[in-house]
């Protein structure tokens, strides 16, 4: 995917590099070739001056940079005519510009909440694709860098990124203007559990994920429709006291899930805890008997 860097402004010149996505290059006004319909004399920061197309780079002030580069990493990362290795490079370019500690408070939580966003769309379509890392040295190469914020499904075979990522992100910058989006994908990154009948397993997938965002951002973005997520949950489980699995003798996990619930209901928003509390109320009241 490597945008060439040319000698001269020609396409038979030599090629000094191939450029990253995202990598950032200024206009060079000591050049003695005056720029051409479809060249543009660069610098990069390294020194390495040359010609690229005029038509692959973007002009964006200082200020613009970090918003700019996101959303065409999203565009491209979106988007079905880009393939998988390319893909990768922008997610490798995303979290290697974010680690260069240029960005810091807000915009740092964003760049790396979004890289993380990335990683978890590029993963995803490894998934979908079934490309097998043991067949494919560069995606072996790619999981091996970001294996810290990988987990592996070994009954499904297939990645996922650690929710707690965004959640470790979130513990370290927990009042940025990007908080709620990186909470929102924690919750989303959570993965699906089947827990059938299994009521400790059901509110532990609750209370992990949208539970602990309502808890954490009262007034968050996706607050309203995680409270109707979690009151159809638990309102499926409540309607018929007498059927919810809770057989003598009761386990304590049961019983620790249930009270940790309680606990954070009891903290959460007024209108929120109205709606959830009472169902929690009754489970207690069917388990701890």
């Amino acid at each position: 995917m490597g945008l060439n860097l040319h000698l001269f402004a020609d396409q038979k010149s030599d090629v000094l590099r191939k450029l990253k996505f995202g990598e950032p290059v200024k206009f060079d006004r000591d050049s003695l070739e005056s720029p051409k319909e479809e060249w543009i004399p660069v610098k990069l920061e390294d020194g390495l001056s040359g010609f690229i197309k005029r038509s692959v780079v973007r002009s964006v002030p200082p200020k613009q940079y970090l918003s700019t580069l996101l959303f065409e990493a999203e565009r491209m990362i979106l988007s079905n005519q880009i393939d998988f290795p390319a893909k990768q490079e922008i997610t490798d370019t995303i979290f290697a510009i974010s680690s260069t500690g240029k960005f810091t408070g807000d915009d740092f939580i964003y760049i790396r909440a979004k890289a993380g966003f990335f990683l978890k769309k590029t993963v995803d379509l490894m998934n979908t694709k079934g490309i097998k890392p043991d067949n494919d040295p560069s995606t072996l190469e790619f999981l091996k860098r970001h294996q810290t914020k990988l987990l592996y499904d070994y009954s499904s075979g297939k990645y996922f990124v650690d929710s707690n990522y965004f959640w470790k992100l979130l513990e370290a910058y927990p009042k940025t203007k990007h908080s709620d989006y990186a909470g929102y994908l924690a919750t989303e990154s959570m993965p699906a559990v089947e827990c059938g009948t299994d009521l400790k397993c059901r509110l532990e997938e609750m209370r992990k994920g949208k539970l602990r965002y309502i808890y954490l951002f009262p007034t968050g973005n996706y607050i309203t429709l995680y409270t109707k997520d979690l009151v159809n949950n638990l309102q499926s489980m409540t309607k018929d006291p007498d059927s919810i699995p809770c057989f003598a003798p009761v386990g304590e996990g049961i019983k620790s899930e249930i009270n940790q619930m309680i606990r954070y209901a009891s903290e959460i928003g007024p209108r929120e805890k109205k709606q959830i509390l009472p169902h929690l109320q009754i489970l207690k009241k069917e388990c701890f008997r």
